[in-house]
């Protein structure tokens, strides 16, 4: 049986739930999001290939991870502590709803705004004033996560692919990828701060040992 080691890219599918309602929040398995009518043409689906150690998941389920079995599912409940944390009651605020009409903005429950670099999502709208929490929406709750580790990762595209995708939060169609020996150069189709460019080339010269990184 192989088990898993930290610095192995390994490939996973998963399904994210809330414990107390049974609601999925996050999956891979894009037929299972048809049948549960959450399916989003927006959301990227299919296997999902991390390297463990480096908290490209929640770091619960990062160390979880680690030496375990593959090809087996694995059930991992977590705390709010251990998911996106708890409440945070100084993060939920009161104002009046003029300020978001003057923005063009129509309050109503359940709406998502962004603000001062955070999002946050409407409450209630009463009296003339907006209440606006701008916790993580699953913040406070009790989650459940199903992970089958499908496989290691041993092609160093496929490495390469994933930490392009992990840290610059880009899609596969918004950058071209092309092996030249141990040179890896990749051409991004979007604008992409230098500096993490740079970072890229840093985590594949620690992680993937043999091959160079490098951005048209």
């Amino acid at each position: 049986m192989t088990k898993t080691k930290e610095r192995d890219f390994i490939e996973i599918d998963y399904v994210g739930r809330i414990k107390d309602t049974n609601q999925i929040f996050d999956l891979t398995d894009v037929e299972l999001a048809k049948k549960e009518k959450i399916y989003n043409e927006n959301a990227k689906y299919g296997p999902r290939i991390i390297c463990l150690g480096e908290n490209q998941v929640l770091q619960a389920i990062d160390k979880f991870l680690v030496d375990k079995t593959v090809g087996e599912n694995y059930i991992l409940e977590l705390k709010p502590e251990e998911g996106f944390g708890k409440k945070n009651a100084n993060l939920i605020k009161i104002m009046p709803s003029d300020i978001l009409v003057k923005q063009k903005i129509n309050p109503f429950p359940g709406l998502q705004i962004h603000a001062g670099g955070l999002i946050g999502t409407i409450r209630s709208v009463t009296g003339g004033r907006v209440t606006i929490d701008f916790n993580h929406p699953l913040a406070g709750k009790n989650l459940t996560y199903n992970v089958k580790i499908n496989r290691i990762v041993e092609r160093n595209d496929e490495k390469i692919k994933s930490l392009i995708e992990n840290m610059l939060n880009v899609s596969d169609k918004e950058y071209d990828l092309k092996m030249e020996g141990d040179k890896i150069r990749i051409s991004l189709k979007v604008t992409i701060p230098t500096e993490a460019k740079k970072e890229v080339i840093e985590k594949a010269k620690k992680l993937i040992l043999d091959v160079s990184v490098i951005f048209n």
